[in-house]
């Protein structure tokens, strides 16, 4: 079962009815701290050592993210990479929890053999994670499941936080709700515009003050043969992952979630390649699988922009760059124009190809003002960039772009891209981005 081609992107279509909670699970929450997640798909690690997790884990703690979130199925290596993940983090301070993936896996509502089990093992875990009151839980889907014979069944106070696509039934059984949806789209299509907060809105004004959980993403584009999975479409992402974090901190959500750290089918993660271990891009061997789009295009850089904004998040103040932080530019671009007639050999341009704009983007992280310099073949854009996170953009040129920062008329940093833009020809349509930086 390939679990890392459930991520659908849909936008939600709510009709939501939630009760208040009493007066005492709003004391109780009083004090909560916010929190920042990453969904980690267990379903494409069979063959994970603990050594493996421990590494993932260490590069989300220094990130700032809390938790992982493990999206996890019925596949054979499910319960052996539990055991590893809580292993890996039961002797540090980052922390775990279930997120039932009932579209992968509708099996999930006989409840007392795959969801109960699973629960009673972890949730008294010192790696699991305990906010509001008590074990976090959360799911992929499994719209109007009711959640009341599991909290029986397991005994441990649980929190329960889902995500649901049309949530209207038992939600006097459940605690909160995520929203999933953390690109711009409409009717389950893309569009042409940029992340709206029109969702987040909705349910924060339905949930009655109760946990409000907002998901963030710094990309979308899946090219999967529709004999395969019949997924070829592409979300604007162009700054959307600075976009959605700056309506993350006016928004306030209790809770966020990153998606992802690890789902390579849909070129979101901000976790490591695994260059020596191909089988997380396709794990049944498919030629047509997210090999195609994802070896080679490191999101890793990406993380130095998320650091500040969860820090800013928490704080509940603005984003701020210390001066202890060496100043960098994080750039990302694609490897070829929109426009490129590929020699695909297993589909067409993706659904919402016209979209993005052929353009090379940085974003300079600066604790003090300088001059960003950005070329890409024949475009050049030099520009004052002011102390914080703040991008910009020149156009797509071919050969690999260059970057730099200047200050008082001394170069400060500069780097060069790791990827060559090829105006002419392309092997595959690839909306992927290539992400470095300068450091």
């Amino acid at each position: 079962m390939k679990l890392h081609l459930h991520l659908l992107g849909l936008p939600l279509l709510v009709a939501l009815v939630h009760a208040s909670p009493s007066n005492s699970t709003v004391v109780a929450r009083a004090g909560t701290p916010k929190l920042v997640f990453a969904h980690f798909i267990v379903g494409i690690v069979d063959g994970y050592t603990q050594a493996d997790w421990a590494n993932d884990i260490a590069l989300a703690s220094a990130t700032g993210i809390d938790a992982f979130a493990l999206n996890i199925g019925t596949d054979p290596w499910t319960d052996p990479q539990l055991a590893l993940a809580y292993a890996a983090a039961r002797n540090t301070n980052f922390k775990l929890f279930i997120s039932f993936d009932f579209a992968a896996s509708p099996g999930f509502s006989d409840f007392n053999n795959q969801i109960v089990p699973r629960l009673r093992l972890y949730a008294s875990d010192a790696a699991q994670l305990q906010w509001g009151n008590g074990a976090l839980v959360s799911t992929f889907s499994g719209d109007g499941f009711d959640w009341s014979g599991v909290r029986s069944a397991v005994g441990t106070p649980l929190e329960i936080i889902p995500f649901y696509q049309a949530a209207f039934a038992h939600q006097d059984s459940t605690d909160g709700l995520f929203q999933w949806n953390a690109w711009p789209s409409q009717d389950n299509q893309p569009i042409d515009q940029t992340m709206s907060t029109a969702g987040d809105l909705f349910y924060q004004s339905q949930l009655g003050g109760s946990p409000y959980m907002a998901g963030v993403s710094p990309w979308f584009f899946t090219h999967y043969d529709p004999q395969t999975f019949n997924k070829n479409w592409l979300y604007l992402s162009d700054t959307l992952l600075i976009d959605r974090w700056n309506e993350i901190l006016n928004l306030q959500p209790q809770l966020v979630e990153l998606i992802s750290w690890n789902d390579f089918g849909e070129s979101h993660y901000i976790g490591p390649l695994h260059p020596e271990r191909p089988s997380v891009y396709a794990p049944s061997g498919d030629s047509d699988g997210a090999i195609q789009w994802v070896a080679g295009f490191p999101h890793d850089a990406w993380r130095k922009i998320i650091t500040p904004y969860i820090a800013a998040y928490k704080n509940g103040g603005p984003v701020t760059i210390s001066a202890a932080v060496r100043p960098m530019i994080v750039y990302w671009y694609r490897p070829h124009p929109k426009g490129l007639s590929c020699s695909d050999p297993f589909l067409g341009p993706p659904t919402g190809q016209s979209f993005p704009a052929d353009g090379v983007w940085a974003a300079a992280l600066l604790a003090s003002p300088a001059t960003i310099t950005i070329t890409s073949g024949s475009f050049t854009l030099t520009q004052s960039a002011p102390a914080g996170i703040n991008y910009f953009a020149t156009g797509m040129g071919s050969g690999q772009p260059t970057f730099k920062l200047e200050r008082n008329g001394a170069v400060i940093t500069q780097g060069t891209g790791g990827l060559s833009i090829d105006l002419n020809s392309c092997n595959i349509y690839n909306f992927n981005a290539f992400v470095g930086s300068t450091r």
